[in-house]
């Protein structure tokens, strides 16, 4: 398949050139500065380019390109949790110490529900000057500082999630994101998913085949896009987690995956 591709953009590049090298032609010949004894060598090579091209225009095969859609389902079965920690003291130093200390305490959340120290992941601190707007000298006035850092966490077990992040926002996590949920059988779900956008993309061609009274051949060119899946709303179990001690568990709904392809068939009258 990749052949019949690759010799039709070969014509199609000859097509091009014949075509630009015969307007050249066309230009010479319409140049009141030519010399009449050259006008017909013009005028024939003008002739037999034309010709050229229309024969390779004849040549180049008919294809009709679509897209395909498909989708698949699956259930998640772990969450990724980002925890936000802000530190705000007088000094760099005392920031960057208390962010620190929050920082092992969910170390130490993460070890005692189990979760691996590969599934944890801690980025470096960010600094930033604290201002407070001065109404009497309208002017900012430095407060102190605030040390910034975010924590990742992947919880393989659902039934845990609300509990950790209730666990985190006691331990002095300022804020918890959306969990972003997440499947074990991801890939063979997006294969699944691509298996059905090919076949979305075969039906689309007959049906445009039909429409053009012309007979569907082989796939030439297959192009497939990133995998994605639609934004899922966070659950209320996870919301009222931080504000209900005893809201502890995290129920999720299926997710859904969705494939994408651009494929290239060959037609034929």
């Amino acid at each position: 398949m990749a052949g019949h591709a690759a010799r039709d953009y070969d014509r199609v590049l000859i097509y091009r050139w014949r075509v630009i090298t015969a307007a050249k032609a066309l230009e010479c010949l319409q140049d009141p500065s030519l010399r009449r004894d050259s006008m017909p060598r013009l005028a024939a090579l003008f002739l037999v380019l034309v010709s050229a091209a229309v024969s390779a225009d004849d040549d180049i095969a008919r294809t009709i390109a679509v897209n395909g859609f498909g989708t698949a389902e699956t259930t998640p079965d772990r969450a990724m949790l980002t925890l936000s920690i802000d530190a705000r003291e007088s000094t760099v130093a005392a920031a960057q110490a208390k962010a620190a200390e929050v920082t092992a305490r969910v170390l130490e959340l993460a070890d005692a529900m189990d979760i691996p120290e590969n599934r944890v992941d801690t980025m470096a601190a960010i600094i930033r000057p604290d201002y407070r707007w001065n109404r009497d000298t309208n002017t900012q006035d430095l407060i102190g500082y605030v040390a910034q850092r975010q924590m990742r966490l992947e919880v393989h077990d659902l039934e845990k999630v609300g509990l950790v992040i209730e666990r985190a926002v006691e331990v002095g996590v300022n804020q918890v994101s959306p969990p972003r949920l997440m499947s074990s059988r991801s890939r063979e779900v997006y294969r699944d998913a691509l298996e059905k956008a090919v076949e979305d993309a075969r039906q689309n061609a007959e049906r445009l085949a039909d429409a053009l009274g012309l007979s569907l051949g082989d796939a030439v060119q297959v192009n497939a896009g990133s995998p994605t899946r639609p934004p899922i709303p966070m659950n209320q179990g996870a919301a009222l987690a931080i504000a209900d001690p005893q809201a502890q568990t995290y129920t999720a709904g299926d997710l859904t995956v969705i494939a994408n392809v651009n494929v290239v068939f060959e037609a034929s009258p």
